[in-house]
């Protein structure tokens, strides 16, 4: 008999899944293909008594496969013909509503839809964004709204967040965004599931509870712990405690599911009714699922606590990893997409961390004279816990968190007395609202402890380091190495050369991602157009390891939010493993250049920042965004030089390349149709026998300006400026030559890129690569060739 069958099975299964990734076939070939398989078996063992495991596994694989390949074919079927018009859809709220602040989301599973004189029939879930709070519409409300539903654009940069792909696993078919609250209305209600709707109601009860006995903020913090949700929550405490590696303290995961199961665990053996914990506790889980709004992780959690649990009540405890799988396969049938959520893979991780590693580390602890077994288990579970999610984390996130240990050390033990605290808090405020302020009290200033712990921890110098994404055989290296250790460590293994090979194996992956990326790809010259949307953003990486950005990109308002086009550019910039920034060109104050500037401040090391000069007199009226002088200010506040930068500067980076400022004039050019766009940076950078020209928004003016200057504008890459618009002198094009062109663009309704332009970079048989249709371009040089790469959304 095999070992562990339930483990290869969902092994199988999950590698089928992973298939459909690589391998795209038709899911009724595939179901066909593991029915087949399945018959086989059957046949080996009833007829032929032949083992036929082997066979049954190959089965798995394909129904993992096809499963896998049936939902990634999945989308709006009959409602696809009515994207990006403009329509009625009427439904019913069939999730909770989320509240953010300045918009309210909610989820509408769609029933009739209304275009023009036509109406129709329709299923499907639609993800509705309504300004403001829109109060009075909640789970179960049938209800008319009116817009354009459309699908997210997939992500331009490697690694971007899908939120297309997002949408699409929770079968949410496209978004709408309905600009006046009149375009929303109820027309009645009744909709969805009434234990739902109950479970939910009580949700919103409680949580309204938590708003009326505690300070706004910690009234959030309070309901993202206990009910999911980060509604409320101050954006720099959420990134201290990512970055600190506690994270999943702020909203509902596995650790919020195990306090509640161990409070039950706890008050059941305080009555004596051991026998009956399991069902009580099952009830527990359905209700704790429900209120909490039934999200994936929650479910995840519960159902992974309840397998296990299960094991424990049958006998069957002690061999977890059969549990673990178990529990796996059960969430994996249920939603195949699952095994590619970061939420999926670090909740397993984790917990195989934990239970694969942590004895391992008790009995090390033990040995080494740490007498105190709560001390020993908090240490082992948050070594087993960091070691089994270390490259899954530098993979999604980017980040080796030096200080999660402590951190978690510190927090989670006050977590485990903030969450039953607050559902006490809650459950009395039902009936007594005073009770509940009086519990509140005592649960806040354990909330502000645990904020101040976090905090310190985070201030830690060194203690976040962000990385390079890691390549699967590096992460490969690293499980397989902690695979081995429990074996390697025990008494009857006293090898000490292969003892010393799995530390080395096990320091290849830290070592790795830890190396400065200034240290890869000696020798060349990068440019990274990244795709912002309708914005510019280029990061250029020189020979010598240098770093210069140049523009941010930028989306309306960000200046004010602080959130928005800087987040891509961040999330980007950290993936290729970028710490430092030796220079921030600015190339104009527009909001679509410069405002994500401002999330930047602070997440990476800046040594001067580059700006054209103002001209306050500009003819065209056009005056900087006040909110970028501001962003100035900051930016002087934290001792970062700001410079002027006009024609005839040359920027010392990288003394192999050079770096020339064409534009603006000392003399700014004003009463053209834009005066800040003409007076943009204009950069030369030239490394040996290799140009490139970046314009930023410069027009027809600057462009003749810059012919008629006689400055040898010939070059081998141009950065068209402004998106590729209509304003663009022919003689400037003819005079640069350009072999290749880059055009950074999204979607606008201004007709950009122009189709005269493109026709003028087709005459000269210019390669033209555009952020809107290629996603990232990068092109490397050595000095000699330029070669260009694009990520193809």
């Amino acid at each position: 008999m095999t070992a562990r069958p339930l483990l290869l099975v969902t092994i199988a299964y999950a590698g089928g899944i992973a298939l459909s990734h690589f391998i795209d076939l038709s899911p009724w070939a595939l179901l066909l293909a593991a029915l087949f398989l399945l018959t086989s078996a059957a046949v080996l063992f009833l007829v032929c008594k032949s083992n036929s495991f082997p066979v049954m596994v190959a089965a798995f694989l394909f129904l993992g496969w096809a499963a896998a390949a049936r939902d990634s074919g999945a989308g709006p079927g009959s409602m696809a013909a009515f994207l990006d018009k403009s329509v009625s859809i009427e439904g019913y709220i069939c999730r909770d509503p989320d509240f953010r602040g300045d918009r309210t989301v909610y989820t509408l599973e769609a029933q009739k839809i209304i275009f023009g004189q036509q109406q129709s029939g329709a299923e499907g879930k639609i993800l509705v964004h309504v300004p403001g709070a829109a109060a009075g519409y909640g789970y179960g409300d049938l209800i008319s709204v009116r817009g354009r539903p459309y699908i997210p654009e997939s992500p331009g940069n490697p690694g971007g967040f899908d939120y297309g792909e997002y949408l699409h696993d929770r079968g949410i078919w496209a978004l709408m965004t309905v600009k006046e609250t009149s375009d929303i209305t109820k027309v009645g209600s009744g909709g969805g599931n009434p234990l739902a709707g109950a479970a939910l109601g009580i949700k919103q009860r409680l949580m309204e509870i938590n708003r009326a006995t505690m300070e706004p903020g910690h009234a959030a913090l309070i309901n993202g712990m206990v009910f999911g949700g980060r509604a409320g929550i101050d954006p720099g405490t959420a990134e201290a405690f990512n970055e600190s590696g506690v994270v999943h303290i702020l909203s509902v995961s596995g650790l919020h599911v195990g306090f509640v199961v161990a409070a039950v665990i706890g008050l059941m053996g305080l009555a004596g009714l051991n026998r009956a914990s399991f069902p009580v506790i099952t009830a527990v889980l359905v209700v704790y699922t429900f209120i909490t709004g039934m999200g994936p992780a929650v479910v995840r959690a519960a159902l992974m606590a309840w397998v296990q649990l299960l094991g424990r009540h049958l006998g069957k405890d002690k061999d977890w990893p059969t549990t673990l799988a178990a529990s796996a396969l059960a969430i994996l049938i249920f939603s195949p997409v699952a095994l590619f959520e970061p939420g999926f893979q670090l909740s397993f991780g984790a917990t195989w961390g934990i239970l694969h590693l942590g004895p391992l580390f008790d009995r090390a602890l033990a040995r080494a004279g740490l007498e105190r077994p709560w001390v020993r288990g908090s240490l082992s579970v948050s070594l087993g816990a960091v070691l089994g999610t270390l490259p899954l984390v530098a993979y999604h996130y980017y980040l080796i968190s030096l200080i999660s240990i402590p951190a978690n050390l510190l927090a989670v033990p006050l977590v485990g007395l903030i969450l039953p605290l607050s559902l006490v808090a809650g459950l009395a405020g039902l009936v007594f609202i005073k009770v509940a302020v009086v519990i509140n009290y005592f649960s806040a200033a354990l909330l502000e402890l645990m904020l101040l712990l976090v905090k310190a921890v985070h201030q830690i110098p060194g203690g976040v380091q962000y990385v390079p994404s890691p390549h699967w055989v590096a992460m490969g290296l690293w499980y397989l190495s902690l695979l081995a250790l429990p074996s390697l460590w025990v008494k009857r293994w006293k090898n000490i050369p292969l003892r010393l090979i799995l530390v080395c194996l096990l320091a290849v992956f830290p070592a790795l991602a830890l190396l400065p990326a200034e240290i890869q790809g000696r020798g060349l010259l990068q440019v990274h157009v990244i795709d912002v949307g309708q914005g510019d953003s280029i990061f250029i990486r020189f020979p010598g390891g240098q770093g210069m950005l140049v523009d941010a990109g930028g989306r309306k308002g960000e200046f004010e939010k602080g959130r928005g086009s800087g987040e891509v550019v961040t999330s980007y910039l950290r993936r290729i493993g970028v710490r430092k920034l030796d220079a921030l060109v600015l190339t104009h104050p527009h909001e679509d250049h410069a405002a994500g500037a401002l999330y930047l401040l602070g997440r990476f090391d800046i040594r001067a920042v580059l700006i054209p000069p103002l001209n306050s007199g500009d003819q065209s009226g056009e005056l900087p965004d006040p909110a970028y002088n501001g962003f100035l200010a900051r930016v002087r506040e934290k001792n970062i030089l700001v410079q002027e930068i006009v024609c005839g500067d040359a920027l010392s980076i990288d003394p192999g390349v050079r770096v020339d400022v064409l534009g603006p004039a000392v003399r700014p050019l004003c009463g053209t149709r834009s005066d800040m766009n003409n007076n943009s940076v204009v950069l030369s950078v030239r490394y040996q026998k290799r140009s490139f020209l970046l314009t930023g928004d410069i027009e027809v003016e600057a462009q003749q300006q810059l012919v008629e200057s006689g400055f040898p504008l010939k070059h081998d890459v141009l950065k068209v400026s402004h998106h590729g618009s209509r304003y663009v002198s022919k003689d400037f094009i003819e005079r640069v030559s350009p072999g290749l062109a880059v055009i950074s663009v999204g979607r606008n309704s201004f007709g950009q890129p122009h189709p005269d332009t493109l026709e003028l970079l087709e005459a000269g048989k210019v390669m033209v690569f555009r952020t809107d249709r290629d996603g990232l371009t990068v092109l490397v040089s050595d000095g000699s060739t330029i070669k260009p790469q694009k990520f193809n959304r």
